[in-house]
């Protein structure tokens, strides 16, 4: 069972872990055909499980990748609040990994995401990924500081 939990008609209550993923410094990003926006890889966390379990299951089911649990680094956790179509609120526990995969020979190559035929999968450098149209859009300062830090953000 997810932790979603929807409060009443409009408004829900979100856990989340997403991952930034890194690769022969180049950037993987998410687009689905119908959104004017892109989004990391990730989704909601189960009722006990962790968020570190979750982004790695989550990677699994979306891309079919086996990451090593210590490649998998912490950088964030934000306390999202934020309204989203039909006027839904949002509060959200959004964490957020870092994944740098030191492997070489990695194919940069853009995909379709295996859960969803309609999110294309693409890789984009730090500069032209800075200038894509992220949610959350504070994601980005992720590329240039990866300290782990706690945020709390309320649009």
């Amino acid at each position: 069972m997810d932790l979603t939990f929807k409060v009443d008609e409009k408004e829900i209550f979100n856990v989340r872990a997403a991952a930034i993923i890194k690769c022969n410094n180049y950037y993987l990003i998410s687009k689905r055909e119908d959104k004017d926006y892109y989004s990391v890889v990730g989704g909601r966390i189960a009722f006990n499980e962790d968020s570190k379990a979750a982004i790695l299951r989550e990677i699994k089911e979306e891309l079919n990748w086996d990451i090593d649990s210590k490649d998998a680094k912490l950088v964030r956790i934000i306390e999202n609040f934020f309204i989203y179509s039909d006027n839904v609120r949002f509060h959200e526990y959004f964490f957020v990994y870092l994944i740098d995969i030191q492997t070489p020979d990695w194919q940069i190559e853009d995909f379709i995401n295996l859960e969803n035929p309609r999110m294309h999968m693409e890789w984009y450098n730090k500069e032209n990924y800075l200038q894509l149209n992220i949610k959350p859009s504070i994601l980005k300062d992720i590329l240039t500081d990866d300290s782990f830090k706690h945020l709390i953000i309320k649009e």
